[in-house]
């Protein structure tokens, strides 16, 4: 009978995590799906401070995704829509789901790593901004398979 229960408790664990990874692709998924429509209807060229994938540190990550969602809502686009787009991608970016996937470095990693602070990076226009954002993205959601 213990057997039985110890059996079924460990599937239920297993299918929690299971659920939960699933979440957490879906959400990065979807992230760069609206980053595509926001690609598509920007209207004028600004310039932001923009991370690069090259010279990005694996214990960087997690700063860089936060230089990138903090400016997102500065990208130039005039449509209602991609102006709700652009929230929802700064919130779902804040979810723990997500910071906790990319956060994954211990302190004195993160330490060693020197990472850069937003103003640090490079002002590039808003075009190469969204590329190198997908491409982070990217390499996230491709970590996480």
């Amino acid at each position: 009978m213990k057997a039985s229960v110890c059996f079924v408790f460990a599937v239920v664990c297993w299918l929690a995590v299971q659920a939960e990874e699933s979440q957490k692709m879906l959400m990065l998924g979807k992230v760069i799906h609206e980053l595509d429509k926001i690609k598509q209807g920007m209207v004028k060229t600004t310039t932001l401070n923009s991370p690069t994938i090259n010279d990005l540190q694996d214990c960087c990550v997690a700063s860089a995704l936060e230089c990138f969602r903090s400016q997102v809502n500065h990208l130039s686009v005039t449509d209602s829509k991609l102006k709700r787009t652009q929230k929802f991608i700064f919130n779902e970016l804040r979810k723990k789901l997500i910071v906790n996937a990319v956060s994954t470095c211990k302190s004195e990693e993160k330490q060693k790593a020197q990472c850069k602070s937003c103003d640090a990076y490079k002002k590039v226009d808003d075009g190469i901004f969204v590329e190198n954002f997908q491409t982070l993205l990217e390499k996230i959601y491709a970590s996480q398979v």
